[in-house]
């Protein structure tokens, strides 16, 4: 469909692969230079609709643009979601009043040498 001659390209977005997240947030970020619009099939896609908003952009060169950007919002929700532990862990650490790592480490001092440091040093 052609609205005001600019061209459109409907892109179809295997879900099993990439996440409604991602291709939300790659849509997000092609705002300024299209209009996007995304809509979630049943049969495991979406599509993903960009009409450029100048005639003077190339639809082709703007789609794999979308790609690209769509497979590094991807790889961002994979990073996010396999570092959740260990930045849950910093946080709870960063607001907590003693150390959830090491609280034998809390209680002693640099006298008593709870953690038995010396003997770790080279000699």
């Amino acid at each position: 469909m052609m609205r005001n001659s600019v061209p459109e390209r409907v892109l179809e977005v295997d879900t099993t692969v990439y996440r409604m997240v991602a291709i939300k947030k790659a849509a997000y970020k092609f705002g300024h230079r299209c209009h996007v619009k995304v809509t979630h099939l049943t049969h495991g896609s979406a599509q993903v609709w960009l009409q450029p908003k100048s005639q003077a952009v190339d639809i082709e060169q703007l789609a794999g643009e979308f790609w690209n950007e769509l497979l590094d919002q991807e790889l961002r929700e994979a990073i996010w979601e396999e570092t959740a532990d260990i930045r849950n862990l910093l946080l709870a650490q960063a607001f907590s009043a003693t150390s959830l790592v090491d609280p034998l480490g809390d209680k002693g001092d640099y006298a008593s040498d709870p953690l038995d440091i010396r003997s770790r040093e080279p000699k």
